[in-house]
C-alpha cells in the first residue's frame, strides 16, 4: 500500500518531485562463528510540502536481532501554512524526553517509535501536538544477540508548546495501554495502563539559560480473567530534570540535576518489575558519554526508575588550547538495610543531593581533559585523566542491634516414700528462657569498582594531504568484595545475625577487600591492566587505514581464549617462525592470548560511496548509546566488510 503510494506520487509530481536513495551493507564472519549479514536499503521522495521516506531491509542474520527480509520502516509526512501532518514510523521528541524521546537505534537494537498518526498546528508563538498509535518495543533477555522480551504499547500523547519572548513553556500527557510479557514466559501477560502528565519551562538570558521539566506518571494494572475486582494503582512514581548553564566569555559553566523516582529497588530491574518508567520516557543520563573505548567499558549502568543525580562541567580555552573538567555523582533514592535474608527496607535519602552511603549503590566520576592545535594548525593533541568509583551491588546490608535468647535447664531428683532403697529416683527437668543484653550489629558486603583512565591522541596533517595519528589509552581497574562488620551473615534457621566462627569464638571487627579480578592462571589479582594502542593514516578524502591492539592483563568472568593465531597477530608479534611455518595456527603462543589485534581499511570510491574492511579481533564489552547499553560479544579472527552509498 504504501510503496503504490509513492509511485501515485511520482505521478502526480512527475518533474516537481525528488528522490534520495541510500544503501548500507554489512557483511561479518568470524572463526568462532559471530557472523551476519545486514541489508538496508532507503528511498526518500520530497517536494515543496511532501515527504515520503521507506525503508527495506533483508537481514539473515543482523548483527543483532531477528532476521527480516520485508518493508522495515516508512513514513509519509505533507505539511501546508499552519498545518503539518505524519502517517507511519513516528519518532517524537519532547522537552527532554521525560515524557516522550523516541529513535530508532540499530546499534543497540532499540526502537521506541510508534506506528500511527501525527498532528502539528504551528503559528506564531504556539504549537499543538497530538500522536497516536501502536508501538512494538522488543527488549534484550540472557541472549546478547536476540531479544526475549516483548512489550505492546497503545499510546496517545498530546503537546501544547508556547514561546513568550525569552521563555518557553510546553504541557505534555500521554496515555498508554501496554501488554508487558514477564520474566517467565509462560506467566500470564500484565495488562497496565500507563498515564503521564508532565510540564516544562525554558528561559534564556544573555550569558546564560534554564530548562526544568517534572512528569508525573500513575499506572493501574487490569485484573486478569473472570476477576471483577476494580483495577488497583500498581505504581505511582514522578521524574525532574534541570540544566543551568552559565557563559562568560570563551567559558562555558554547564550543570545538570535529575531526580527520577519512578520505582524503588535496592537491585537491579527485571521483566517482573513493570508497571514503572515505559520505553517512551528516555531521560538524560547527567553523566558525560565517552567516546574512548575503555572509558566506554565502564559506563554506569544508569536506572531511570531509582536514580538522582548532579553533574558539573566547565570548558573553555586559552589560545588554542582547550581545557574541559567534569564531576558527575548519581545514586539511588533510597538507603536499604536487610533485616532478614531478602527482606530490605528503605529510607529516603533526607535531602535533594545524590547519597554516598553504599547501599544506596553511588556513582563518581570526574574527568579532565585539554586539547588543541599547533605547529601551525598541523598538529592535533589530546590527553586526558579520569577516574570513577561505584557500588555495584549490596550483598547484605545491616547495621543495628540484636538480642539472643538464652535457655538452661534444671534437675531435682527426688525419691518415692515406698522407694526404700531409692532405686527409682524421679527426675524433674525445668527449662528457663531469658534474652541477653542488647549489642550491637554489624554486617554489610557489596561490590565496589573503581578505576582511572588515561587516553592519549596526536595526529599530524602533512602538506602533501596525508595525516598520521596514534593513540594510547591506559586505564587501571579494581573490582572487589568488601566485607565490613562483626557478623558473617544471616542465619535463617535462627533468625539471628552468626557473630560466631566455626570455633566457636567471636567474630572481630573487619573491614576488608577481597578481588574479584583472575589472571589467565585462575590466580587473582587485585589490579586489572587495559590498554589500548593504535596507529593510522590516511589520505584525504580517499582512505584511511588503522590498526589497533587492545590488551588486558585480568578478567572478572570466563577467561576467553583465542583459538587461532592469524598473520596479523604475527606481524605485531614480530614472530618469524609464524612465516617459516614453525607455527600452529590452531595453538596460538601463550603471548597471543589476552590481546586483540585488529586492522581497518576505509576507502571512498566516490564522494556518495565508501567502503570499509575491518580484518582480526575485537575484545567485545559494554556498549552504550543514548543510555542505551548491551553487550557486544568477543569478535575473534575475522572480517567485516561495510559499504555504504546515496544518490
Amino acid at each position: 500500500m504504501f510503496i503504490a503510494a509513492l509511485l501515485i506520487l511520482s505521478i502526480i509530481y512527475g518533474s516537481n518531485l525528488n528522490v534520495n536513495y541510500s544503501i548500507k551493507s554489512g557483511y561479518c564472519s568470524s572463526y568462532d562463528f559471530y557472523d551476519y549479514s545486514e541489508n538496508l536499503f532507503d528511498v526518500s521522495l520530497f517536494s515543496d510540502n511532501i515527504f515520503a521516506w521507506v525503508q527495506y531491509e533483508y537481514s539473515n542474520p543482523p548483527e543483532i536481532g531477528f532476521p527480516i527480509n520485508d518493508l522495515r520502516k516508512f513514513r509519509l509526512e505533507y505539511s501546508a501554512e499552519n498545518f503539518s501532518l505524519k502517517a507511519g514510523d513516528i519518532y517524537e521528541f519532547w522537552g527532554r524526553g521525560l515524557l516522550l524521546n523516541q529513535f530508532d537505534d540499530q546499534s543497540t537494537n532499540f526502537d521506541n517509535g510508534t506506528r500511527g498518526l501525527y498532528l502539528e498546528y504551528n503559528k506564531g508563538s504556539l504549537i499543538v501536538s497530538h500522536l497516536n498509535g501502536n508501538s512494538d518495543i522488543w527488549l534484550m533477555g540472557q541472549d546478547i544477540r536476540i531479544p526475549s522480551f516483548n512489550n505492546k504499547h497503545s499510546m496517545i500523547a498530546n503537546r501544547i508548546h508556547y514561546d513568550w519572548r525569552n521563555m518557553s513553556f510546553g504541557i505534555t500527557q500521554l496515555k498508554s495501554n501496554e501488554i508487558h510479557q514477564k520474566q517467565i514466559s509462560f506467566d500470564p501477560l500484565a495488562k497496565v495502563n500507563h498515564n503521564l502528565k508532565g510540564v516544562y519551562t525554558s528561559l534564556i538570558f544573555n550569558n546564560s539559560d534554564l530548562f526544568i521539566e517534572y512528569v508525573d506518571k500513575i499506572s493501574t494494572e487490569k485484573s486478569n480473567g473472570f476477576d471483577t475486582d476494580p483495577n488497583d494503582t500498581l505504581k505511582m512514581g514522578h521524574g525532574i530534570y534541570g540544566n543551568f548553564n552559565m557563559y562568560i566569555g570563551n567559558w562555558a559553566l554547564s550543570s545538570e540535576y535529575k531526580r527520577y523516582a519512578f520505582d524503588a529497588s535496592h537491585t537491579d530491574f527485571t521483566a517482573d518489575d513493570y508497571g514503572n518508567r515505559i520505553n517512551f520516557q528516555q531521560m538524560p543520563t547527567v553523566a558525560k558519554e565517552h567516546n574512548d573505548m575503555l572509558f566506554g567499558r565502564l559506563v554506569h549502568n544508569y536506572n531511570y526508575n531509582d536514580e538522582r543525580g548532579l553533574q558539573f562541567e566547565i570548558n573553555g580555552s586559552v589560545g588554542s588550547v582547550s581545557i574541559l573538567a567534569q564531576y558527575a555523582h548519581l545514586s539511588r533514592n533510597h538507603t536499604w538495610q536487610d533485616t532478614a535474608l531478602f527482606d530490605w527496607v528503605s529510607r529516603p535519602i533526607s535531602n535533594l543531593l545524590p547519597g554516598s552511603n553504599p547501599s544506596s549503590l553511588p556513582y563518581w566520576e570526574n574527568y579532565i581533559e585539554t586539547n588543541g592545535y599547533s605547529l601551525d594548525d598541523k598538529l592535533y593533541f589530546k590527553i586526558g585523566f579520569g577516574r570513577n568509583k561505584e557500588v555495584l551491588k549490596t550483598n547484605r546490608y545491616f547495621d543495628g542491634e540484636q538480642r539472643d535468647i538464652e535457655s538452661y535447664q534444671s534437675f531435682d531428683t527426688t525419691y518415692n516414700e515406698l522407694d526404700y532403697y531409692q532405686d527409682f529416683p524421679i527426675i524433674d527437668t525445668l527449662q528457663f528462657f531469658d534474652t541477653t543484653e542488647i549489642y550491637s550489629v554489624e554486617s554489610k558486603m557489596w561490590q565496589e569498582s573503581k578505576a582511572i583512565t588515561i587516553p592519549l591522541e596526536i595526529n599530524y596533517s602533512m602538506n602533501n594531504g596525508y595525516t598520521i595519528g596514534l593513540g594510547f589509552q591506559y586505564q587501571e581497574r579494581n573490582y572487589y568484595d568488601r566485607t565490613k562488620g562483626n557478623s558473617s551473615g544471616y542465619r535463617s534457621s535462627d533468625s539471628i545475625w552468626v557473630m560466631e566462627n566455626q570455633e566457636g569464638s567471636l567474630i572481630g571487627y573487619s573491614d576488608t577487600k577481597k578481588s574479584k579480578l583472575f589472571d589467565r592462571s585462575g590466580n587473582s589479582v587485585d589490579t586489572q591492566f587495559n590498554r589500548v594502542l593504535y596507529f593510522s593514516i590516511s589520505r584525504a578524502p580517499k582512505w584511511s587505514l588503522t590498526i589497533s591492539q587492545d590488551w588486558t592483563s585480568a578478567y572478572d568472568s570466563a577467561i576467553p581464549n583465542d583459538p587461532y593465531y592469524n598473520p596479523l597477530e604475527a606481524i605485531l608479534s614480530g614472530d618469524v617462525k609464524y612465516f617459516l611455518g614453525k607455527r600452529n595456527n590452531v595453538n596460538p603462543p601463550k603471548w597471543v592470548q589476552g590481546r586483540w589485534v585488529s586492522a581497518e581499511f576505509s576507502y571512498n570510491i566516490t564522494p556518495s560511496q565508501r567502503l570499509s574492511i575491518m580484518y582480526g579481533s575485537i575484545q567485545g564489552g559494554l556498549f552504550c548509546s543514548n543510555g542505551v547499553c548491551r553487550v557486544i560479544p568477543a569478535f575473534n579472527d575475522g572480517m567485516k566488510l561495510t559499504y555504504s552509498a546515496s544518490f
